[in-house]
């Protein structure tokens, strides 16, 4: 793992004239042509979360992309996918898998930590007065079904812009009753930003969601667990780094394949593919060498068994 400042004055040098915002961007741009070749160790993570609600439906953090195993409160627990309750082995809307740990995705556009269970009038709370008059939009439907709309100078867009005041949490009158979220749009603040919904009393309410400064759209996975349990255990990808800082961390180990992959990324913005196409398979083939290297000797991915028989069987035994 090294830095961008790491690379920074050798990329300049392959893409030419440009700041650091471009810089960043193609940076941003090179790194994934390596990471989507393969299942590198900078792309995994582990953590432990507690559950919500019914203890079933969890919401994860930003930094996760893609679930790859989970254990519940310490299980090894089987997984499917987003469209298992439509298949005719599957358990449907109303029922569970017959597995005794089972998890499902649910997909990964969820711009919330939990959908509103009932419709409710949203307010902000922002961390510093800097962050007076932010946007924050939420696109969804009112109470009545119709879709959130907002007039800016005479002109109508879809959406409804919560007011955003320091020290103050508060809706505006004739603020609608929203009772779905489909999306939300907030622009770069100086501190993080809590969306919640307002109860009758004015002053409480449920948390919908933590924004973090750079965060603009915010979209995370859910994935839906067959029991309720107070914890679960993910192994996890994460998500391919938006670089912001020269001092960001670039989670690589060949420092020569990203400049490669830069000169990849360079060739197809000039329509250049076929020199595009040698660059990305040596920076790729670079990185996976220096992957390689550092892999320990352990036996990956040993065979695994689901027996859903009801027989006594001795589940030692030998597959032929």
């Amino acid at each position: 793992m090294f830095r961008v400042i790491d690379v920074l004055d050798d990329g300049k040098k392959i893409l030419g004239a440009c700041d650091d915002l471009k810089f960043f961007r193609w940076l941003g741009d090179a790194v994934s042509l390596i990471v989507n070749k393969g299942d590198f160790e900078g792309w995994k993570g582990w953590l432990d979360i507690c559950t919500t609600g019914d203890g079933k439906c969890i919401t994860l953090p930003r930094e996760v992309e893609t679930v790859i195993s989970v254990n519940i409160c310490g299980k090894p627990a089987l997984g499917f996918g987003t469209l298992f309750n439509f298949h005719l082995n599957g358990p449907g809307d109303g029922g569970g898998c017959s597995c005794d740990f089972s998890w499902q995705d649910q997909g990964q556009w969820h711009s919330t930590y939990r959908d509103l269970a009932r419709p409710a009038k949203l307010v902000v709370y922002l961390q510093t007065e800097d962050d007076n008059g932010a946007e924050l939009t939420v696109f969804g439907y009112d109470s009545a079904g119709n879709v959130l709309r907002h007039e800016v100078a005479g002109e109508w867009k879809n959406g409804y812009r919560v007011p955003t005041i320091y020290g103050m949490a508060v809706s505006e009158q004739g603020a609608p009753l929203i009772a779905r979220i489909t999306g939300i749009f907030k622009s770069r603040t100086v501190g993080t930003v809590r969306l919640s919904t307002l109860d009758d009393s004015g002053s409480t309410g449920v948390t919908l969601g933590f924004y973090e400064p750079d965060e603009t759209l915010p979209q995370y996975r859910r994935i839906k667990i067959n029991r309720c349990a107070p914890w679960v255990r993910i192994a996890y990808r994460k998500t391919t780094p938006i670089f912001h800082s020269r001092y960001d961390h670039v989670p690589l180990k060949s420092r020569i394949a990203l400049l490669i992959a830069l000169t990849a990324t360079k060739h197809y913005n000039e329509f250049k593919f076929a020199e595009a196409h040698a660059a990305e398979a040596d920076a790729a083939r670079m990185e996976i060498e220096a992957q390689d290297k550092a892999e320990p000797t352990t036996t990956l991915n040993p065979l695994q068994v689901v027996d859903r028989s009801s027989s006594l069987r001795d589940k030692g035994d030998d597959i032929v």
